[in-house]
């Protein structure tokens, strides 16, 4: 958040309407995705190069969700989650969202919507979007099943009016 550093009386700078982020990222899957659906934990980190923020120009990205998920879903898994945003200046913050999966032609998707709930840009409501390839069917059908992938995300800070 910027403020001005004149004289006394001065007016302070208006916080950013929005702020864009994108990234590449990997995600990881406890345990590795199978042919099968099964209670997996989903975790990413990932640097984020962010516009519109003013001195905020990246994010240190870390999230960690559980949801039943596998190669071949037989539905949209959804679950609540916490999602952690270290910026390079200001108070770091922590979002948080609900999150959706979904599998438009194979590829996967990840969509949360949350609020910041603390530290800078606290109100902001938060929109992240993952893309990532179809999983490996025959990598699913091992044992040990995929255990990551790589993708790009982009989240999107709003301030609300």
């Amino acid at each position: 958040m910027a403020t001005s550093t004149t004289s006394a009386g001065a007016d302070q700078a208006a916080d950013p309407l929005l702020i864009n982020c994108t990234a590449s990222a990997t995600q990881y899957y406890t345990p590795g995705l199978t042919l099968l659906e099964k209670p997996t934990n989903i975790t990413a980190s990932a640097t984020y190069s962010c516009t519109g923020g003013g001195s905020v120009t990246s994010a240190e990205l870390s999230f960690d969700y559980t949801v039943n998920a596998g190669c071949l879903p037989t539905a949209s898994p959804v679950t609540t989650g916490i999602t952690r945003l270290d910026w390079n200046n200001g108070p770091d913050s922590e979002i948080t969202s609900t999150f959706v999966i979904t599998r438009p032609v194979g590829q996967t998707v990840g969509t949360t919507i949350g609020t910041v709930t603390s530290g800078q840009f606290s109100g902001y409501i938060a929109n992240q979007t993952g893309v990532y390839p179809a999983p490996d069917l025959l990598a699913c059908a091992t044992p040990g099943g995929v255990t990551s992938s790589q993708g790009t995300l982009v989240l999107t800070l709003t301030q609300p009016f």
